[in-house]
């Protein structure tokens, strides 16, 4: 019996242990992923590859009055998205701290 007992209780440990963090998951520390810059760029189906906000329809003409226009004039889905091309492109990180954990 306290054979089963002890077999019973190594397992559970195992099993808590092995729960902590996934195996496909790596050994990484958490954040942004770190992926190969890709070279070639897709393009869309009219040949354009500039980004153009999604509320534009594709319509460059319009992109470029509005670029003409004072910033204080331009329309609010514009200026958003613009900002958040500036977010995307260049995400903000902080320095990870070391895990007295996983860092012996």
């Amino acid at each position: 019996m306290a054979t089963y007992t002890i077999a019973v209780v190594l397992a559970l440990m195992a099993t808590l242990v092995q729960a902590q963090r996934p195996s496909f998951a790596g050994t990484r520390s958490i954040g942004f992923p770190q992926i190969e810059a890709d070279t070639q760029l897709l393009s869309n189906r009219f040949g354009e590859d500039e980004p153009v906000p999604i509320e534009a329809k594709g319509d460059r003409v319009l992109i470029n009055t509005i670029e003409k226009m004072p910033v204080e004039s331009r329309p609010f889905w514009y200026i958003n998205a613009v900002q958040y091309d500036s977010l995307r492109n260049k995400p903000q990180t902080w320095p990870l701290k070391r895990n007295s954990f996983v860092d012996k």
